[in-house]
């Protein structure tokens, strides 16, 4: 969605980009696809390759046969755990959405109107061929229209107001500094390409990415009617504005010094910053609230944004804007615009073969903006209420194992330790579904346009966000639907949230035994608690304020047992001559090591005196571990895994599993590790951190 986006500061999703299923295999054309089904086993030989040592490549042991018989579908770029669940929760979404659909009769306003009729319009083709841009036409006629510099920052106001990300993103959110009050931000963005690297790297890859986007910017204004020479020279010029703002903004891995994007200034300080874009102007434009201050992330954008307000011909911007209207509503619009958009971002980015089938596409835009009046629906039909007892049940083991770990932290000082178990008792667990459900009252959705209903659903969204200046905050409030397949920690309200939607095989097997849940969901539980205390959480306290409560003994002390992590990913080559960026993904890896770590000591905590016999032919101590690797299992084509090494903080799933185990003790005698081993690591490199 093109939007619609949580600003979720980075820290705490997990990004399941992982691998791992319960499955069967099917054949089709003589190769194996995955096919889900609760019923398999939580651990299964056959998936493995037992001919590989686990000390040699741990990733391979476990998953080996699998990724042997397994072919990434065309339609993906990857092929994980993450994928099948979604796949899986896809297919009850959609049934739930047809039923919805079909009623004969819908009150117009309720649920079952809204859903139904965004679904439904949203699947028609012949319907958004029939309309082709036609939807867009005022937006299209407000920008020809546009005679000045400030008509142009109308505009952008305009497209903000409706979710859009022109030029910059703005949000109301909570403060870092404060989490009980709301704040107003502006956030970097205004870039077509996906990362500002691909503006400024010379390497033969950015090239020829930045030469492509050109082309394909080019064939986008030809769409809307440019002849040749006119849509090259705007898309050349498009460009050359990315370009500029590319210059100045931050790299991702700057982007993890929170500190350094808190920068809080007056509205009289903003127009000094950046004096050349009437800032009064669009406060004015996009409502009636009175702002005291605001969070500008990164103040070198903002200034540069002044810069081209003056150097930039009003036609130029009228071509940029153009485009950014198009680019962002593509996905919704006919085949022509559709395709392109695929053929660029998917296709020659990612190394997609084929297009997820349209009713895919639309199930997931309808997720994503109404989240919450599906979720009722999902959670009445596929989560019982015994699961969440279970995630409750664990969630209480693991945070008493965390508590005991850090109380015998031997590099840690007693007052910082106070504090990290002050904040560990503060964090809540979010489970299942909300209690109390998002508001979707004010949403118009309307038979006329898919285009049109996604513009309606980013407008709601926005003064939904907007409207909580000046109040409290709810701290039951969700930031994920249930139906969502994935985890969370969210800094400001110190809480962990796993929705119903990863509640299921093979991350979550409610008659599963203790090993194989704690090594995956528990350790995805520790895990995100362990968010909490990584390179980004540690800087925030147990209310959710950005504090230093670290003493610089104790920071020094982590920097330094951090940089054993960085190292080790370093090392790891993803593909050709690229390396995974131990210090970008470092969260990630601190998290995984100390939820490998405490999720074990739970178990074995939750486990007594008891020795549960053999199954499967493993201990209950191997099937930990071996649940664990299962979750990361994947494939991953080449074009896909360059682009996530640069832009996700997430590594590859071969590198998670291959890399937090080896920083255990307890796992090199499960498995007998020897030194002899590709993975082995010294006990010196082994770092103890949480």
């Amino acid at each position: 969605m093109y939007g619609i986006k949580c600003i979720c500061l980075g820290l705490g999703l997990m990004g399941l980009a992982m691998g791992g299923c319960a499955t069967t295999q099917t054949k089709h054309d003589g190769k194996a696809t995955c096919r889900s089904t609760t019923g398999s086993k939580a651990i299964d030989r056959a998936d493995m390759d037992l001919s590989v040592r686990p000390g040699d490549d741990f990733f391979r042991y476990v998953n080996g046969a699998w990724l042997d018989r397994t072919e990434i579908p065309d339609d993906k770029v990857s092929y994980t755990t993450f994928d099948i669940v979604r796949d899986r929760r896809d297919d009850m979404v959609r049934s739930l959405l047809k039923e919805v659909a079909a009623l004969k009769t819908k009150q117009p306003g309720t649920a079952e109107q809204k859903v139904g009729d965004f679904y439904s319009v949203g699947m028609s083709e012949k319907l958004a061929e029939k309309n082709g841009t036609a939807p867009l036409k005022p937006w299209f006629e407000k920008i020809h229209k546009a005679a000045s510099i400030q008509d142009i920052q109308d505009i952008i106001a305009f497209m903000h107001t409706h979710s859009m990300e022109t030029l910059f993103v703005s949000t109301v959110m909570q403060d870092l500094k404060d989490s009980q009050q709301f704040s107003f931000y502006f956030w970097q963005t205004g870039l077509g390409l996906p990362d500002r690297d691909y503006y400024v790297k010379t390497d033969a890859r950015s090239i020829e990415i930045r030469e492509r986007y050109i082309e394909y910017v080019a064939k986008m204004l030809a769409l809307l009617g440019e002849d040749a020479k006119q849509s090259k020279a705007g898309a050349e010029r498009i460009m050359a504005m990315e370009t500029r703002l590319a210059q100045q903004s931050m790299t991702n891995l700057e982007r993890r010094n929170f500190p350094a994007l808190y920068n809080k200034l007056t509205i009289d300080q903003l127009s000094s910053l950046s004096p050349d874009f009437s800032w009064e102007r669009y406060f004015a434009n996009i409502g009636d609230i009175k702002f005291h201050d605001v969070i500008v992330t990164e103040p070198k954008v903002v200034q540069e944004i002044s810069r081209l307000m003056q150097d930039v011909s009003v036609n130029d911007w009228k071509t940029y804007l153009r485009f950014g209207l198009i680019n962002e509503t593509a996905p919704y619009l006919n085949a022509a615009f559709v395709k392109e958009h695929y053929r660029f971002y998917s296709e020659f980015l990612s190394g997609s073969k084929k297009m997820l089938p349209r009713w895919q596409r639309v199930v997931m835009t309808t997720n994503e903006l109404l989240g919450e009046l599906i979720g009722k629906l999902y959670v009445k039909k596929h989560f019982p209420p015994q699961a969440k007892q279970r995630m409750v049940e664990m969630t209480k083991n693991i945070k008493k194992s965390m508590r005991n770990r850090i109380r015998n932290l031997e590099w840690m000082q007693p007052e910082t330790k106070n504090r990290a178990l002050e904040k560990l008792s503060a964090i809540r667990l979010m489970v299942g579904y909300p209690d109390k459900w998002e508001d979707y009252s004010k949403l118009q959705v309307q038979p006329d346009s898919y285009v049109s209903n996604v513009m309606r659903a980013g407008r709601f969204h926005y003064y939904k966000q907007m409207e909580k200046y000046g109040k409290p905050v709810d701290p039951e409030e969700w930031v994920m639907s249930p139906q969502t397949v994935n985890a969370g920690y969210h800094p400001l309200k110190n809480t962990i949230t796993f929705p119903a939607g990863i509640l299921q095989p093979p991350f979550f097997y409610i008659d599963g035994d203790d090993a194989v849940n704690y090594g995956a969901i528990g350790m995805a539980i520790a895990h995100e608690l362990t968010h909490g205390f990584d390179d980004q959480g540690r800087r925030f306290d147990k209310d959710g304020n950005m504090t230093d409560w670290w003493s610089k003994q104790d920071e020094d002390e982590f920097v330094k047992r951090t940089q054993f992590l960085v190292d080790q990913y370093d090392a790891f080559v993803a593909v050709d001559d690229i390396h995974v960026n131990g210090k970008l993904s470092l969260g990630e890896n601190i998290a995984d090591f100390g939820g490998l770590s405490i999720a074990y000591s739970a178990y074995l905590g939750a486990l007594g005196s008891k020795t549960p016999p053999r199954l499967d032919g493993f201990t209950h101590n191997q099937r930990f571990f071996l649940s664990f690797g299962k979750v990361f299992r994947g494939k991953i084509r080449d074009k896909a895994l360059k682009r996530k090494v640069q832009e996700d903080v997430h590594p590859w799933g071969r590198f998670r599993a291959n890399g937090a185990p080896f920083n255990m003790p307890e796992f090199y005698e499960v498995f007998g590790i020897q030194s002899t081993d590709m993975l082995y690591r010294n006990a010196e490199l082994r770092p103890v951190i949480w």
